[in-house]
């Protein structure tokens, strides 16, 4: 990475001089020749015994030296030792660090560096320099990354990126090696439809190294529509020899979100572990899963209070298959099954078939709820569409008028369509509703049509406490309208063997508002005023 130039010294020419000079000695010292100093010669005319070497034997007897007037030098206490040496050391490692700083750095090359895939680009905007202290790095002021594929669209931008550099090879300006890089004060936005391409944008992007993305905020857009988005957001991915890890941790929709990803390649085949929370509303998901080529398939748990679903899935093509599941609250215990589509919008065909329902704890959940938040249970994203089937085999409620249910339902653009609603009334009879909630309008309305079934008189008039009336209508046809707004039931029609009046229809609507809807939805579902409700209106139309 040829991005720097040191401005001041110029080593090489150092360096020359220093060769020339140790190439000249070598060629003198060559020169020299040995055996003409030391010829036989010049051995023979040397005589040995004009030297007493007994004189020069007593230089060698180390007795009659004094050695303790010697002082020996304490190395431990040396100035050398102890302060020379660590300041030397000190400075040296000092120039090492600091010495970059004089290097003049490309914007291009750095570009190169950060962004090497043909697929994205960086464009640094603002200056860089070189910080020695807490450790080595490149400070870079605004850089913006693109995307280079179908076209050329912005995915990134940050105030300040840091490249931390490796300790090693600091003033070799060609083997300069980052460890890591750090982007601060980000701005992300992501298509919807795109998500596919950003998977592998990401991985470019990381490059084999650890990638920090900090204080920034991800924003959600279905082209140029907003979705959503994750602010405050702190993400690390560590790519490791033969796996990969990822960590987001944010603010989404008011609410502490953490995200943590663990890939792991093993025999080509790639092992993750995915754990998705919000804190504040003690939600958690969690999902094992492998994938061979664009095949995934794995097991899932979603975990909500004490509302859970855990199963086995299969993702290929954008679609979302689940085998098998179990679902269960405090209000349900069933099973899960059916097909998802997540992107560019929910699609789903899912079939529920609950063993049970608990109507009571249901119903008083519901009431828990203030007014408002009752209202928007009936409100639907127009972002949803798909296809349910929901069926329970048993329904306990304090007074177990329904035995069981079978429905069919459909959602698009924001409307609920119930294609079918069977409610099975034990020995008494049974009744089907169908009908549209409509969320188009500026109040929800449910338009709805209803038979009833009566094929017990004398059992139903015991379970209503009805005992003045001799026979009504075996079969009933109501259709009307409730609107969820402002709590109120208009009836269009009423018929059973002949079709009432429309005095009759306003008399039985005023007295369904009356008594039915007077405490809003507290009173709908209320047993014993539904009872009173039909002895009042039974006694003189039927």
């Amino acid at each position: 990475m040829k991005y720097s130039d040191f401005k001041r010294y110029k080593f090489s020419t150092v360096l020359k001089l220093f060769n020339s000079f140790w190439y000249n000695f070598l060629k003198i010292f060559k020169n020299l020749s040995i055996k003409r100093a030391f010829s036989k010669k010049l051995l023979k005319n040397f005589d040995f015994n004009k030297f007493n070497i007994s004189r020069y034997k007593q230089l060698f007897y180390f007795k009659k030296y004094n050695f303790s007037n010697l002082k020996i030098i304490n190395v431990i206490t040396s100035k050398f030792f102890v302060l020379h040496l660590p300041v030397a050391i000190i400075f040296l490692g000092f120039l090492y660090f600091f010495i970059p700083t004089f290097y003049s750095y490309e914007k291009s090359n750095f570009e190169k560096a950060i962004c090497k895939n043909k697929n994205i680009e960086c464009i640094i905007n603002g200056k860089i320099v070189y910080n020695f202290y807490p450790t080595p790095r490149i400070k870079i002021k605004n850089i913006t990354v693109n995307a280079l594929l179908n076209k050329k669209y912005t995915i990134l931008t940050a105030e300040e990126v840091l490249v931390k550099l490796s300790t090693k090879n600091l003033l070799a300006s060609d083997k300069h090696k980052i460890k890591k890089v750090e982007f601060n004060k980000f701005e992300t936005i992501l298509n919807i439809r795109n998500f596919s391409e950003y998977k592998n944008i990401f991985n470019q992007l990381i490059n084999n190294k650890p990638l920090i993305l900090e204080d920034g905020t991800i924003s959600f857009y279905d082209n140029n529509n907003y979705i959503a988005s994750i602010r405050d957001v702190n993400l690390i991915s560590k790519i490791f020899k033969e796996s990969q890890e990822t960590t987001l941790r944010g603010n989404f929709l008011n609410d502490k979100v953490s995200i943590n990803l663990k890939t792991e390649n093993i025999d080509n085949k790639s092992s993750n572990d995915l754990i998705f929370k919000m804190s504040n509303s003690n939600f958690l998901t969690k999902a094992n899963f492998t994938k061979i080529q664009n095949n995934i398939e794995g097991n899932f748990l979603v975990k909500k209070d004490k509302n859970k679903i855990a199963g086995i899935f299969n993702y290929k093509n954008k679609k979302f298959t689940i085998s098998r599941s179990n679902l269960r609250n405090t209000f349900i215990d069933g099973k899960l099954l059916g097909e998802i589509i997540l992107f560019p919008y929910l699609d789903f065909n899912i079939d529920l078939n609950l063993n049970s329902i608990n109507f009571t704890r249901l119903y008083n959940y519901f009431l828990s709820l203030d007014v408002k938040q009752q209202s928007n249970l009936f409100k639907i994203s127009d972002k949803i569409n798909g296809k349910l089937n929901f069926s329970a085999d048993k329904v306990y409620s304090k007074h177990n008028l329904i035995k069981s249910f079978e429905s069919r339902l459909k959602f698009y653009n924001g409307n609920i369509n119930i294609e079918q609603f069977l409610i099975n009334l034990g020995k008494i009879g049974a009744a089907d509703i169908l009908g549209t909630i409509d969320n188009e309008k500026k109040n929800t309305s449910f338009k709805f049509e209803s038979n009833v079934f009566i094929d017990n008189q004398k059992k139903f008039f015991s379970k209503m406490g009805i005992y003045d009336v001799a026979e009504i209508f075996p079969n009933f046809f109501i259709s009307g309208n409730f609107d969820t707004d402002n709590i109120k039931t208009s009836f269009y029609e009423i018929s059973g063997s002949n079709k009432l009046s429309n005095d009759d229809i306003n008399f039985i609507e005023d007295e369904f508002n009356n008594l039915m809807l007077e405490n809003g939805f507290s009173d709908l579902f209320n047993f014993p005023k539904f009872k009173t409700f039909l002895k009042s209106i039974t006694e003189d139309k039927f």
